[in-house]
């Protein structure tokens, strides 16, 4: 399975889906340990999901793997899930614990961030 992680620090697992453009990729899988497949920084020149909003059919990077992260809206998973993504928004900041509890399913989890009330979205 591929792992994707929003980490700014490439290092800890950290928020702002929409508009990140740095993650930590893996591979893993319940018999095999996770290893770093890279260090993915997304170029000011490729758009982040959040430029995506309406687009469903240009390509990411990250479409058809598993995006654990610190924060994202209730529209964006729901976007994302159109693009195979399975996003699991979570308080776990390291990389390793957080992808050990996706494959041991005990990994605790957040609620999406809601919409403001008028539907824009927030720190838009």
């Amino acid at each position: 399975m591929k792992f994707a992680l929003v980490s700014d620090d490439f290092q800890t697992i950290t928020g702002k889906t929409g508009r990140a453009r740095k993650f930590l990729v893996y591979e893993a899988t319940e018999n095999k340990e996770p290893t770093l497949l890279e260090k993915l920084e997304v170029p000011q020149s490729q758009p982040t999901f959040h430029d995506l909003h309406d687009d469903d059919v240009t390509p990411h990077p990250l479409d058809q793997s598993i995006l654990i992260t610190a924060e994202a809206g209730i529209g964006l998973k729901e976007r994302l899930s159109r693009r195979g993504i399975t996003v699991y928004i979570t308080s776990e900041t390291d990389p390793m614990a957080a992808i050990d509890g996706v494959i041991n399913n005990n990994l605790p989890t957040l609620a999406p961030t809601p919409h403001q009330e008028d539907g824009s979205c927030l720190n838009h």
